[in-house]
């Protein structure tokens, strides 16, 4: 590790053992149990530096029961970076070997480039085997139990694009006239493989504004489902490759349309990068990188051009919202739609409970947490919850199917795009 344990235990130390946290997670807040608590991860991390536990598979367990959510860090009276320090415990714990085998599977897939471009690309074909469509909303569900990930549960997942991004839109996607920005768009894999009508939208609605937008070769994962899982060097390969795809690129700036990616790309590759060359050029970037919203804003939107007589509201994504400070930005947009009426919910920025690969290993828990996050959307009375993260996006719609709601959920760039027009 690049800090010593006795450096991290200094740090937990700093914690007054208050409560402050307990009140706001929401994975204590289902569980009640203090080894889900940030406190009690900390004590974790002290007993791990003390020596009196081990390092061991129950260890990587308890520590991997945290959405990540940012919610403790922002509310520590005493200051505590309990995010960081939560990751230093999982980064300890994955170097001891206590990463699951599935987990070590997956994220060896993920960095072999050709490989999983290409095995997401076809990913349909191979989901039509194990998964039929649902009948309570969109996406897919399970032909059979499958006891892995709340597929044994009528879990709905969304079904791959039948085209990944890169081959709905051009390398280059040009706007009529001078541009007023050149931008790389990062995708990500959600909006490469999965949602791509939203990601080809989020371009769309660039193109319209004036923005000329680049799809960069050799962009990867960010390189968040590794490091949240103390995979840090397999994390590195990725960061360091998406970021030799885009520094150099003169871009003005560089926009995502994921909340996950947003905040690996702004900050979180500070910490994983490992080559100063590359952290030079990325120390060069960062501050170039933009949510949609934020970059909308910034440049200053075009008029809509169509009315959408509906009535939405939004959920914040937890890297938009703490991880990246972008809250009023999406809201201001969406506001500004003619026709719509937009209405609030009672906890926008609590968090959804997806945290990535978080409600894959604790799907039960997961949907808990979701419970709450319907219960708030349909209190609303809203036809479209928008949200600028895909991962949230799938765990909405999952939650709002299993409630037979018929609200719909839309990344924020969809929303936009049918106000211009498109």
């Amino acid at each position: 590790m690049s800090e010593a344990l006795e450096e991290l235990k200094a740090a937990a130390l700093k914690c007054t053992r208050c409560g402050q946290c307990l009140t706001i997670c929401p994975v204590y807040g289902k569980t009640h149990e203090e080894s889900n608590s940030s406190r009690g991860k900390l004590f974790l991390l002290r007993s791990l530096a003390e020596g009196t536990v081990a390092p061991t598979e129950e260890m990587m367990e308890l520590a991997s029961r945290c959405t990540l959510c940012m919610r403790c860090k922002a509310i520590c009276p005493s200051g505590v970076d309990t995010t960081k320090l939560i990751l230093a415990l999982r980064r300890y714990l994955q170097e001891q070997g206590r990463l699951p085998l599935g987990k070590k599977i997956a994220f060896a897939a993920i960095t072999k480039g050709r490989l999983f471009d290409a095995a997401m690309s076809h990913g349909g074909f191979f989901q039509s085997l194990l998964f039929k469509k649902s009948e309570d909303g969109p996406g897919k569900v399970a032909r059979l139990p499958i006891p892995a990930a709340g597929l044994n549960m009528r879990r709905v997942i969304p079904a791959f694009a039948a085209r990944p991004l890169r081959k709905m839109v051009p390398a280059v996607s040009r706007p009529q006239g001078t541009p007023r920005a050149r931008v790389a768009f990062f995708p990500g894999c959600m909006l490469s493989y999965v949602y791509a009508e939203a990601g080809k939208a989020l371009i769309d609605v660039l193109t319209a504004n004036g923005v000329e937008v680049c799809l960069p070769e050799q962009m990867q994962c960010c390189g968040t489902p590794l490091f949240a899982s103390g995979d840090f060097a397999g994390a590195d390969m990725l960061a360091a490759a998406n970021v030799r795809a885009l520094a150099g690129g003169g871009f003005d700036a560089v926009i995502t349309g994921c909340a996950t990616c947003g905040s690996a790309l702004a900050q979180e590759y500070g910490t994983v990068l490992r080559s100063d060359a590359v952290r030079g050029a990325w120390e060069g970037m960062k501050n170039t990188v933009f949510d949609i919203s934020d970059f909308l804003l910034r440049l200053g939107p075009k008029p809509y051009s169509y009315a959408v007589p509906l009535t939405a509201t939004y959920h914040d994504a937890c890297h938009l919202v703490r991880g990246m400070g972008v809250s009023k930005q999406p809201r201001s947009l969406i506001r500004a739609i003619p026709g719509l009426r937009f209405t609030e919910m009672g906890k926008p920025d609590v968090c959804c409970g997806c945290a990535g690969s978080f409600s894959a290993t604790h799907y039960g828990l997961s949907r808990q947490i979701l419970a709450d996050k319907v219960d708030d959307i349909m209190g609303t009375g809203a036809d479209i919850v928008a949200t600028g993260c895909s991962a949230c996006k799938m765990q909405i719609t999952d939650g709002l199917a299993q409630a037979g709601s018929r609200v719909r959920v839309l990344h924020t760039a969809e929303l936009l795009a049918r106000a211009y027009g498109l």
